[in-house]
């Protein structure tokens, strides 16, 4: 007695098995209305899902594009927010974030609040450092300085 050896190829269901039969079929091929509409609200389901998965995605680099914008004037730029800012404030025309909306909105909440306003650096101080006028106006030639060094 030989035994049957074991195939790779998927076995297709048989319509005598009542579970293995599409609903969505009927006995002469043709779908049924309401599996077809189904299939289209689950098709509009998945495509609106991705849909405000990359309104999402989008919200965030436009979040983070005024942000950087904002950094320019604000210590924290997500303040920004917190003031009161919308993201729909700052698009232009084009529906681009426009850098002179975000400046303008910078502007209005830093004379709101003046303490989150970005501090400025100082001007250097250059009498700190190598920057002093004693070594600066000297008029010992470098072999001499050097020279001098060795001999002690």
């Amino acid at each position: 007695m030989t035994t049957p050896e074991p195939t790779t190829e998927p076995v297709e269901p048989t319509v005598d098995d009542p579970a293995a039969v599409d609903p969505s079929e009927q006995d002469d091929g043709k779908t049924k209305p309401g599996a077809e509409a189904a299939r289209y609200r689950r098709q509009l389901r998945d495509t609106e899902a991705e849909r405000d998965s990359l309104r999402e995605r989008i919200t965030g680099y436009e979040r983070g594009e005024a942000e950087r914008l904002a950094a320019a004037g604000l210590a924290d730029p997500t303040d920004m927010w917190a003031g009161g800012v919308r993201l729909d404030d700052l698009r232009g025309e084009d529906g681009q974030i426009d850098p002179e909306k975000v400046a303008a909105a910078v502007s209005t909440l830093t004379e709101q609040r003046p303490h989150w306003r970005r501090p400025t650096t100082p001007r250097p101080d250059m009498r700190q450092g190598g920057g002093h006028a004693d070594c600066l106006s000297s008029t010992t030639p470098w072999h001499e300085a050097l020279s001098n060094r060795h001999r002690s």
